[in-house]
């Protein structure tokens, strides 16, 4: 009878200290994101008193630190924004360099994975094709940019090939990196468990390139608005850079800062939706690529 007592008793030990030792994993758990809350709070504020301290500067420094001629004040380009906020002109602007954008973008950022996934594949043709593609990288494209005008005139059309041009080669040559610098002994391991070429490349090295890929696409972003606005500076009678250079000729310092001040925006909220987008696609990698080896 007293062997049933005693094992009784031995359960109910690792029962409270399997609930003690939960209950301080929660508690530390907590703690944890209790810091990192407090951390990140911190980073937000220090930012903010940053900004703030820079626009209070700013402001009163103008005419005595320095002319306000030359940098504008805050008061100038809140209210050179505030202008444009109700004029129907800008939201046209908007909406013709965000559509230039986002098709030079898209253009430029498919070829050149594609065409950075085959060379991957095909080392061949990357070795012919390397030097060809490193020299029309290295041409400047606001030297590259009057030919397209050229050829594609002044419309949408040669905003949305510069754009694509800047995106395109980032992307390939970030593609074609990612791809090589998979680790050969998970390809090795792939082959040993049955999987043939088309599977390793699909399951094994384009997942594997999948932080290089996304890191290209948010590295790209910048320049697919700045092939556009070159675009625009040069030959156009809209968009955002045409309002930008019709500032800068004027000497309007302050609707100059404005228009640089809705770009960064456009670019922070752009460059916040391809780290949401990253940070999905880089969760959910394991769960794609894992089981597909297995079952090859």
């Amino acid at each position: 009878m007293s062997e049933p007592h005693m094992s009784d008793l031995q359960m109910s030990d690792l029962q409270l200290q399997s609930q003690k030792s939960m209950e301080a994993a929660y508690a530390e758990s907590r703690r944890i994101k209790h810091e990192q809350f407090k951390y990140r709070t911190g980073v937000r504020v220090a930012q903010l008193a940053l900004v703030l301290g820079i626009v209070a500067i700013w402001q009163v420094g103008g005419g005595v630190l320095f002319d306000p001629f030359y940098l504008g004040s805050p008061k100038g380009i809140a209210t050179v924004l505030l202008h444009d906020l109700q004029d129907v002109q800008f939201y046209r602007d908007l909406r013709i360099t965000g559509i230039e954008m986002g098709l030079g973008y898209c253009l430029g950022a498919f070829s050149g994975i594609a065409l950075g996934a085959l060379f991957a594949r095909w080392r061949f043709a990357a070795d012919v094709f390397n030097p060809f593609f490193v020299a029309l990288n290295s041409i400047p494209r606001i030297a590259l940019a009057p030919l397209l005008i050229i050829w594609f005139g002044i419309d949408l059309s040669s905003k949305i090939v510069l754009s694509a041009t800047l995106v395109f080669f980032l992307m390939f040559f970030s593609t074609l990196a990612g791809i090589r610098g998979v680790d050969e002994a998970i390809i090795n391991v792939a082959r040993v468990m049955g999987a043939n070429r088309r599977q390793i490349f699909f399951k094994v090295q384009l997942p594997g390139a999948l932080s290089w890929i996304m890191n290209g696409l948010r590295l790209s972003l910048p320049f697919a608005l700045i092939g556009v606005i070159v675009g625009e500076f040069l030959a156009a009678s809209s968009g955002l850079g045409y309002r930008l250079n019709m500032y800068s000729t004027s000497y309007n310092t302050n609707g100059t800062f404005a228009m640089l001040i809705v770009m960064m925006v456009a670019m922070m909220a752009l460059n916040t939706l391809i780290s949401w987008i990253e940070a999905k696609a880089m969760g959910s990698r394991a769960v794609s690529t894992g089981p597909g080896l297995t079952s090859a």
